[in-house]
């Protein structure tokens, strides 16, 4: 078995916030970090696209995130709907942030 490991790093400078994406044969994680505000959530849609390969799983980590606005949130439910349940989760939200997608009625999206 041959797995091609892809990883890149984008900055969003002027707000401190990052993602770093991580692909495999099989999946593409995307880490987050800090805050994803609406500004943020505009800038890092295009990235997200470009990470977002259909036939594999998309799969994001908010080990890192301390913050989601609802235009981040909308971004996680069009993702759902394009990759469906089984190949598009959201892991290790802290709390605060599960409260959110709870509150929201997305907690479907979160698998631990």
């Amino acid at each position: 078995m041959r797995i091609h490991l892809n990883v890149s790093l984008i900055n969003i400078i002027n707000e401190g916030a990052q993602m770093k994406t991580n692909s495999d044969d099989r999946s593409t994680v995307c880490y987050f970090s800090h805050r994803l505000d609406t500004n943020i959530s505009i800038q890092l849609e295009p990235q997200i696209e470009e990470a977002s390969q259909p036939g594999k799983q998309l799969i994001f980590d908010f080990s890192e995130v301390e913050y989601i606005s609802s235009s981040f949130l909308r971004i996680c439910l069009k993702k759902w709907k394009e990759f469906g349940e089984n190949n598009f989760w959201i892991r290790n939200p802290k709390p605060d942030i599960k409260r959110v997608f709870k509150i929201a009625g997305l907690e479907q999206l979160i698998r631990e």
